[in-house]
């Protein structure tokens, strides 16, 4: 559980009273017992220190309801086994220190495959939450939302839509934003048309053993500072796992490790409605895109049939260097030490460059793709021009910002954004001079390097010493 220096709000001593009234109250009336509760045998209110406690008999939806409407802080919510039919969102907002809590990710499901309006499953603004032992499904937006929240933990959950491949599915899954101190762990995300597990401008965060599959991507880091993604599962999305920033978010991302994941056979027919993620090739392992000091380390990566790991910049998806300006008052977070571009503009910086990123230690392992498989037009003319029906290189670099290109001589290639590929034992790695490929019909050269230490992008370690990561 993460450790919080804030102390968790009080109300009023009337206001308490009256809710732990009506908290005992539908603890009576709800399950049929009082004190400690104790009803249900995975999950109970014995199980948890807090100062009011309520169990709910699955399916009862109107508790839950009731319940969550008559929240004070320190408040825990236990519910029964059985599916929850909800045509509202369950909201958790004006109290700290609450728990959501199932009987299991089999057991305890919140379904809101009636609801009519545009909801998101779980809506939660608060600090201290815990979400634990339950499914959310097919919620008409996003799966469970917490947002402006510190202390943050999804444990045991999942969020998924009984269709797969559906663009009228919800966006997000898994979705902590704007928070800090989040965890996610042993969780499942699957269906999304967006993402499946989103974690978007969030400071200090752990993503670990998931299991994300059937998104249009399956696992984001978002602008957002210091991250551990470790031993996760990536399969079937169209993107595996990836890393960026988006123009005209205050915080800048930084210092985020992707480790020991296993992302592979990610080429699922991309079926986003648009955004960002639309622009995603099925077949897509990892992208790193306008971020900067991120390590990609010791994962293993199979049959993804586009490319295991990219790193582009920014100007790919919006090539207005004015539309990544961002005013340094309005930043949060650690960024100024970070060496970011000036924006022409006074006062401003921006952050479409991708710097400082470090490819080391991952294994990769591709049977070859048919023609153009599951590929989106525009990448699919890039993909046959450059490789045929071979599969691509296992590490491609845009080359943007690089002020050397030269594809006969590696060693009169810049390396000024300090991409670093010298770990990487194993694969291959090219320079595809990305500026020249989008001239239309593309016919520039690229540079492939079919052997390790891919020298001039030999190096091994980011500068500015190592990263700084979260212990959640």
């Amino acid at each position: 559980m993460p450790t919080h220096t804030h102390a968790i709000r009080r109300g009023s001593p009337a206001r308490s009273q009256l809710a732990l009234s009506t908290l005992t109250l539908l603890a009576f009336t709800v399950v049929g017992c009082g004190g400690g509760g104790g009803r249900f045998d995975t999950n109970n209110c014995r199980d948890f220190d807090s100062v009011n406690c309520v169990e709910i008999e699955g399916g009862d939806s109107a508790a839950l309801q009731a319940a969550v409407n008559s929240l004070e802080d320190d408040t825990t919510l236990i519910l029964g086994p059985g599916v929850f039919v909800l045509d509202n969102q369950v909201t958790i907002r004006n109290a700290d220190g609450v728990s959501l809590v199932g009987q299991g990710i089999e057991e305890t499901t919140l379904s809101f495959s009636t609801a009519a309006a545009q909801i998101n499953g779980v809506d939660v603004v608060g600090d201290d939450f815990l979400v634990q032992d339950l499914t959310v499904l097919d919620a008409p937006k996003d799966g469970i939302r917490v947002e402006n929240s510190d202390g943050v933990t999804f444990r045991r959950i999942r969020a998924t839509w009984t269709e797969e491949g559906l663009s009228t599915n919800g966006a997000y899954g898994i979705y902590p934003v704007k928070s800090r101190n989040v965890l996610v762990e042993d969780s499942f995300a699957e269906n999304a048309s967006d993402a499946g597990l989103y974690v978007g401008q969030c400071i200090n965060v752990v993503v670990r053993r998931n299991t994300v599959r059937g998104n249009v991507a399956g696992l984001e880091i978002e602008n957002t500072e210091y991250a551990d993604v470790y031993e996760n599962h990536a399969e079937d999305n169209t993107g595996g796992i990836v890393v960026f920033d988006l123009p005209g978010n205050p915080i800048v991302g930084r210092d985020v490790r992707l480790h020991d994941n296993t992302i592979i056979r990610n080429n699922r027919r991309n079926f986003a409605p648009g955004g960002t993620v639309a622009q995603i090739p099925a077949g897509t392992g990892t992208f790193v895109m306008a971020s900067r000091r991120v390590e990609v380390v010791d994962n293993e990566y199979t049959d993804n049939k586009a490319f295991d790991i990219a790193i582009v910049s920014g100007l790919i998806i919006a090539d207005d260097p004015a539309v990544w300006e961002l005013e340094t008052a309005s930043l949060v977070g650690d960024w100024d030490d970070l060496g970011l571009l000036a924006g022409a503009t006074q006062g401003t910086i921006t952050n479409f460059r991708s710097e400082n990123i470090v490819i080391s230690g991952n294994s990769h392992s591709q049977s070859m793709p048919t023609t153009n498989y599951g590929l989106s037009p525009d990448f699919a003319a890039l993909f046959t021009f450059l490789y045929g029906n071979m599969h691509s290189d296992n590490i491609i670099y845009d080359g943007i910002g690089e002020s050397m290109f030269d594809a006969v001589v590696a060693a009169n290639n810049s390396n000024d954004n300090h991409i670093c590929a010298g770990g990487n034992t194993d694969g291959t790695f090219a320079n595809i001079n990305a500026l020249s490929q989008l001239s239309a019909p593309p016919t520039a050269p690229i540079l492939q390097i079919a052997d390790a230490p891919f020298a001039p992008y030999d190096c091994t370690a980011v500068t500015g010493g190592a990263l700084v990561l979260p212990e959640l």
